[in-house]
């Protein structure tokens, strides 16, 4: 009972407890009410019947001679204790007890009374204990007004009691039902909402020591629901990046062991003083400085990875004009493109803004993605290099005629350790980095791309 079930249980019932006793504090309270207010009325309507009966006939005799008299005249259905008492307080006349005639009777009701107000009284019988309820009503002549007397009626409690404590205990028995019926039913919900809760936290801490094939049952389409899902989600997410890592890890391990074995391979060579020739010599060591830039590129990819996945990379901005940047890359890449057979064409509006930002940065930018379309790109196959003015923006466009890319894959292409061609040699890395410094730049990358025909990349920077 302790944790999201105590609590929920505990309000529940708490609730529920005090609710149920405040009703049914209100309901005995009306049905106890309700009981002595008919006694009180029927008490009352036997007291007016008998003064009412006094003044018509016997007014004008003595109270103490005629006190039995005006007994007889107590309504046929009365079953209560009426008492005449004279204006001195004692008992002239008692319906049931007549051993008491003579008595001097002190009671709340019967002085007040005699003080001219009609009085109720709830109380005891000193010498029995029985519980009883009078009513008291003055009687007075005719012509003064004068308090001559008191007419007493009284009616024992006790059956009235029983019949009140029987209400009582069905009252607070049917209350017990209802705060048990709503426990058993805060400990189902509870289960509906504790059970789920349970499952998750444990499929968590599976997933904690690295197991990301468990999965959460989603049984109800609710909030819980959608943190199972969410949580199932987050697992397969978390399998696909470590796979991706794995991948990512066998890739660049692929990557990094060819250019040190070709290294390796041309140093042994020359070591052994095999070769016969300068033209060898100077193949063999063309070889190892293009492997050792190869291999510089991979751990230059490595560290910008890592600066961007700490969050510390910074950019040094200044005035950049687009067109000289395009241009002067297009120079670069063209012997390249001439080796591959590819044509390679250029575009660019006339005034392009000069623009804020990191040289060096966008140049890695645009390079990677020229790289990339190279890669894709077969013999006789075409990459163009847009450029245009837009309202607020740049928009450079790096279009190629190239395999193109699945449209499944697509959105995966800027995430970090994906290669969609594992054939391909690359870390997976360069899009994603490449996606990073643009979103420095407050810009975006959008890409299309058709199997077959060909990739379109659009690099978006603000003015």
């Amino acid at each position: 009972m302790r944790g999201i079930r105590g609590r929920i249980v505990g309000t529940y019932l708490a609730i529920t407890f005090l609710s149920v006793m405040f009703f049914e504090i209100i309901l005995i309270y009306g049905l106890t009410e309700f009981y002595y207010s008919s006694i009180e009325s029927e008490l009352n309507r036997s007291a007016q019947s008998i003064i009412h009966n006094y003044n018509q006939y016997l007014n004008n005799y003595d109270l103490s001679k005629d006190a039995k008299i005006l007994l007889e005249s107590t309504p046929g259905n009365t079953v209560a204790q009426v008492q005449i008492i004279d204006d001195k307080g004692i008992l002239l006349a008692d319906s049931i007890d007549p051993s008491m005639e003579g008595e001097k009777l002190d009671y709340y009701d019967i002085n007040m009374a005699l003080g001219g107000k009609q009085a109720v009284w709830k109380g005891k019988i000193p010498l029995t204990g029985e519980p009883v309820f009078s009513v008291s009503w003055p009687i007075t002549h005719s012509d003064s007004e004068e308090v001559i007397g008191v007419v007493r009626v009284i009616t024992t409690l006790s059956d009235v009691n029983e019949i009140l404590k029987n209400h009582i205990l069905i009252l607070v028995t049917l209350g017990f039902c209802i705060v048990f019926l709503i426990f058993f039913t805060g400990l189902a919900l509870t289960n509906t909402i504790v059970k789920p809760v349970k499952e998750i936290t444990s499929a968590a801490k599976v997933m904690a020591r690295g197991r990301f094939d468990v999965r959460v049952a989603k049984r109800y389409d609710d909030e819980i629901g959608e943190l199972g899902a969410t949580l199932n989600y987050m697992a397969q997410e978390l399998s696909n990046h470590q796979k991706m890592k794995n991948d990512f890890i066998a890739s660049i391990s692929h990557e990094l062991r060819t250019p040190l074995t070709s290294i390796m391979g041309w140093i042994i060579t020359i070591n052994s003083e095999d070769i016969e020739s300068k033209e060898e010599l100077k193949e063999g060591l063309d070889i190892i400085e293009r492997e050792s830039k190869r291999l510089a590129d991979l751990v230059d990819e490595l560290l910008d990875f890592s600066k961007f996945d700490a969050g510390v990379i910074t950019l040094r901005k200044g005035a950049v004009n687009l067109e000289e940047l395009l241009r002067y890359i297009k120079r670069q890449m063209e012997p390249r493109a001439e080796r591959k057979g590819i044509t390679m064409t250029i575009d660019i509006d006339e005034g392009l803004p000069v623009i804020e930002a990191d040289e060096n940065r966008l140049k890695q930018v645009f390079i990677n993605i020229i790289d990339n379309s190279f890669k894709f790109t077969q013999k006789g196959g075409y990459i163009d290099i847009i450029g245009r003015k837009r309202e607020n923006c740049v928009l450079v466009r790096i279009e190629d005629s190239g395999c193109g890319i699945p449209k499944e894959d697509i959105p995966k292409v800027t995430q970090r350790f994906f290669k969609g061609d594992k054939t391909v040699s690359g870390s997976g890395l360069g899009l994603a980095i490449c996606d990073e410094i643009v979103k420095l730049h407050n810009g975006e990358i959008n890409i299309e791309s058709t199997v077959g025909k060909g990739t379109t990349v659009d690099v978006i920077l603000p003015v």
